[in-house]
Parts: C-alpha cells; structure tokens; sequence
C-alpha cells in the first residue's frame, strides 16, 4: 500500500468501485488486520496463513496471488509489498477484476 494511503479509506473506495466484491480486508505483513468491511477480516488472515504454510511445503515462496472457491462465494487474496487484500465476492466474479481492484486499493488508487 502507497505511504500515507488509510487502508479504511482503501477498502471504502474498493467496495465503491467493485460491485463484485461483498466484503474485503487489507493486512500487515505479520497477517494483523488493518481494516475490514463484511467481517472477512479473521477469515483473510487465515486463508493467507494456510496458503503461505502450503506454499513453504512445497518449498515456494509466499502466496503472491489466489482464489478459493467456497460454494456460491470466491475468496481473492493477493500481496504486494508489505500489504494483503482480500476479498469475498458471488460465484460469478470475474477474476481478473477483482485481482486488478484488489491491487489498485493496496496501491491507494482504487479507480
């Protein structure tokens, strides 16, 4: 996330531009909870823990990117830098969208 950039403001601008996504957060570095909206808050920093545990399995390195699928939701994470968002949105969400969105509001340019 750019310096200065709140990351309450972030998730606010995200969900004003994304109708797809239902709820979001943005983490720390240490997977800490900076901000949420549609209580995904405890649930992203899990997903991203489980993800990274299996990537160190697998001898890879941290999780850039994923989706998960959990029935009629999807699940979005992607990191860069020192920051994670992630996202819930229906079964119907275009990926790609939503991993753009979820970098723009990390960069603090949710457009």
């Amino acid at each position: 996330m750019a310096a200065g950039v709140n990351p309450d403001q972030a998730l606010a601008e995200l969900i004003d531009v994304s109708a797809q996504i239902e709820g979001a957060a943005i983490l720390d570095a240490e997977g800490a909870v900076l901000a949420s909206i549609g209580g995904v808050g405890d649930g992203a920093a899990a997903l991203l823990r489980a993800a990274d545990e299996a990537a160190r399995l697998l001898g890879r390195p941290a999780v850039a990117q994923c989706e998960v699928g959990l029935g009629d939701r999807l699940v979005f994470a992607v990191r860069e830098g020192d920051r994670a968002a992630v996202a819930v949105t229906g079964a119907e969400a275009t990926a790609g969208l939503v991993f753009y969105d979820l970098r723009q509001a990390l960069r603090g340019e949710a457009a």
